[in-house]
This record gives structure tokens, sequence and C-alpha cells, in this order.
């Protein structure tokens, strides 16, 4: 069931992303609702949910990535990975350095991407870095208590389950 409802809620914030979003878009960059909320959650969380979000986050972004599918959802899993390391030696009760972490997180994502995709040929906006990076910061001020929330509801918390 948790892992259902996260694949849900990754679905509807990738629809937000593909309809919405673009229309706040600066010099063609956006930001991603997906990547921030993946990102925050895996910050808040352990290294199992990072593997879990960055593979249905990277999927569900490659499907509208035509260049080379998989490529985010290698750099998501690394990338996540980082953000749960750096996580777990954060203070409880704070706010900005997580948000602060995930934005640098996306920032690293898009400059390995647009690295990827430069040694393939392809051309990109080198200023979509930064602009996809604030796009990011943005956000995650925005919707860093629902995630908080979010993480509290009985079937989404991990539990220990002593034997």
């Amino acid at each position: 069931m948790r892992i259902f409802t996260l694949i849900v809620v990754s679905i509807l914030l990738l629809l937000v992303d593909m309809t919405i979003i673009p229309f706040f878009g600066l010099f063609g960059t956006y930001g991603s609702l997906l990547f921030t909320f993946c990102g925050l959650f895996v910050i808040l969380g352990d290294y199992d949910d990072a593997v879990v979000m960055a593979m249905v986050s990277g999927i569900l972004q490659d499907i509208f990535f035509p260049y080379a599918f998989g490529l985010n959802a290698l750099v998501n899993l690394f990338v996540f990975l980082g953000i749960t390391r750096l996580g777990g030696s954060l203070k409880a009760g704070t706010k900005a350095m997580p948000v602060l972490i995930v934005s640098a997180g996306a920032a690293v994502k898009n400059l390995v991407i647009y690295g990827v995709m430069l040694i393939f040929g392809y051309q990109g906006n080198l200023l979509s870095i930064p602009i996809g990076a604030a796009y990011v910061l943005l956000f995650g001020l925005l919707i860093y208590k629902l995630v908080k929330k979010f993480k509290r509801i009985p079937f989404i918390k991990k539990e220990w389950k002593f034997q």
C-alpha cells in the first residue's frame, strides 16, 4: 500500500509538472515538483526510500525525456542516495537545510544530464541549471511542511518491527 501510494502521488505530481508548471517557466526552464517532492521525501527517510523514489521518479521523468531513456533514473539514484546520506546528519526541526540540499541536488542532476547530453552532441541551455535549482528551492519552501505531514500518515511512516 505504501509503494502504491508513493507511485500514485508521483504520477499526480508528474501530471502537474507537465501541465501547469510550464506556464511559470523562465527562459524556457521550469522546476520539477516531482523531483522536489521525492528529494524532500528521501532526505527525511532512509536508503530504501531513496532507491524506490529514484526509480519511480526517474522512470516517470524518462517517459518525457526523448534522448536517453534511463538517464534520469540513474542520475536520480545517485543524487537521492547522496541526499539521504546528507539528510541523516541534519538536525530535526530545520527547514532551510533540507530545501537547500534538495536544490543543490537538482543543480547537480541538471549539470550531469547537461554534460552527458553534450558528450552525445546535443546542445542545451546552460542557464537552465541555476534557474531549475532556484525553482526547486522555491517549490521546496512551499511544500516542505506538506511532505513532513505526508510522511506522518500511518501507512507511509516506517515503523520499527520488533519480533
